[in-house]
């Protein structure tokens, strides 16, 4: 992959276990102890600004954090540009992805016995569902934070050389993350204590399985903004569009575990082929 690449000296372990503890602090308490702020003042986290303001950049903050004053490593390896001449195949995956994880999913609920003939989807709905290529790439850098901290940073320093574990346990911290949010109003006034516990649940295999391929783009461009597409698409065009397509047939729980089920054989097929560590790992080190 002809990606301009600058080179990186490998960090010592104790640097990295520094960066990486400092990074999980910063995360998790610059995002938990606002949303509590929230729910203690009577706000819910399903207002879209209080999302943005209180979590979508903190991973971000984190990790800006860490590579300046902590590990002071800087940034020549943490993929701001987008390199689109040699990942535009890439971005097409990462843009078109959600519509497959919508296909698939709806194929689960047919087997489940959901059937089509339900669907009463408006023309509006229809436009946004056709337009979600689009959808992902203008909502792409509202999504930037949350990869610029978790995969760009987090990633490739949890368990070096081994990409299937590095990944997997990115993707369990990520998914532990999200663990406050049913509890602090983010899936609607409506949910029940079942609901947010099983919403906890859940979240740890969809955001290990999204981390797998959101992982594997960054791992084959050394560039966040795939990644962030693609995690731009997995909220706002697979989730959105179940929750267009079948309403509320199958509750929340039920939606989660069906974005699970379409996800997988995106992620069954980067790792039967071994496609989980990419040209990154074999040459550590990429331009900004």
């Amino acid at each position: 992959m002809n990606v301009p690449r600058t080179p990186v000296l490998p960090e010592p372990d104790h640097v990295r276990h520094r960066g990486v503890r400092w990074f999980l602090a910063l995360a998790f308490l610059g995002a938990w102890v606002p949303w509590l702020v929230v729910h203690l003042a009577g706000g819910s986290m399903d207002d879209p600004v209080i999302q943005l303001a209180t979590a979508a950049f903190v991973p971000a903050i984190a990790a800006c954090v860490v590579r300046q004053w902590v590990t002071r490593q800087g940034f020549a390896d943490s993929g701001l540009r987008l390199h689109l001449r040699t990942s535009w195949r890439h971005v097409l995956i990462a843009i078109t992805m959600p519509w497959g994880v919508v296909l698939a999913a709806v194929a689960v609920a047919m087997l489940a016995g959901w059937s089509p003939a339900s669907v009463d989807l408006s023309a509006t709905s229809w436009a946004y569902l056709a337009a979600g290529p689009l959808v992902c790439l203008l909502a792409a850098p509202l999504f930037w934070g949350e990869e610029y901290g978790w995969t760009a940073y987090l990633r490739d320093r949890l368990v070096p050389g081994r990409p299937v574990a590095t990944t997997f346990l990115t993707g369990l911290v990520w998914g532990v993350w999200h663990w406050p949010l049913p509890w602090v109003g983010y899936l609607g006034g409506t949910t029940t204590p079942a609901d947010a516990v099983w919403a906890m649940v859940l979240w740890v295999p969809l955001s290990i399985l999204l981390e797998f391929v959101i992982g594997w783009l960054w791992s084959e461009t050394g560039s966040v903004w795939p990644g962030a597409m693609l995690h731009a698409g997995g909220n706002l065009v697979a989730s959105q569009g179940l929750s267009l397509v079948l309403g509320d047939a199958f509750g929340p729980t039920g939606s989660m575990l069906l974005l699970c089920a379409g996800l997988t054989p995106f992620v069954a097929v980067i790792v039967l082929s071994g496609h989980t560590a990419g040209p990154r790992h074999a040459r550590r080190g990429l331009a900004r």
